[in-house]
């Protein structure tokens, strides 16, 4: 029987990339084994789907830990409208669970990958408007560009 990581890369092939790196920022899959994730480029998606609203750069599956999601928005830039960026995340869950259909995960998590330095009102933001999914309400997290995708989830990168 085909799980959900095999369904999601089959249905959604024209979408799947290998890389969670959007303009000079990244996160390292270092750590997780390539045959268990599935990872939505947003862009693609956007395209092939013609989906209009605006899109997180990465939605990634894994069957690491149990199957769990993550709706990854990279800014590698200096600057950076978190209002804009936790839209992308949270329109980037709502795209997941209409994949995901009926489907249980394990867990989810939001992450902003961001280069530069937020100031103290963007983290607020951050801190107080959270993202929903599934009924659940998370904030979203902030690691830096480069981090180890697993060492942001589980911190034993």
């Amino acid at each position: 029987m085909q799980d959900s990581i095999d369904c999601i890369r089959q249905n959604f092939q024209d979408c799947i990339t290998r890389s969670c790196r959007e303009n000079k920022c990244s996160l390292s899959l270092k750590g997780i084994k390539s045959p268990s994730l599935a990872i939505i480029h947003g862009t693609k998606y956007q395209r092939k789907k013609k989906y209009q609203g605006k899109l997180c750069d990465r939605i990634i599956f894994c069957r690491e830990h149990g199957i769990f999601l993550a709706a990854v928005e990279l800014k590698g830039g200096t600057s950076i409208r978190i209002s804009e960026a936790r839209e992308q995340i949270q329109n980037g869950l709502s795209v997941a669970m209409e994949i995901l259909g009926n489907c249980s995960i394990a867990d989810w998590f939001p992450i902003l990958a961001y280069r530069g330095r937020m100031k103290p009102a963007e983290i607020k933001l951050l801190q107080t408007k959270p993202v929903r999914f599934q009924g659940k309400l998370k904030n979203v997290v902030k690691c830096d560009c480069g981090t180890s995708l697993s060492a942001t989830l589980w911190d034993d990168g």
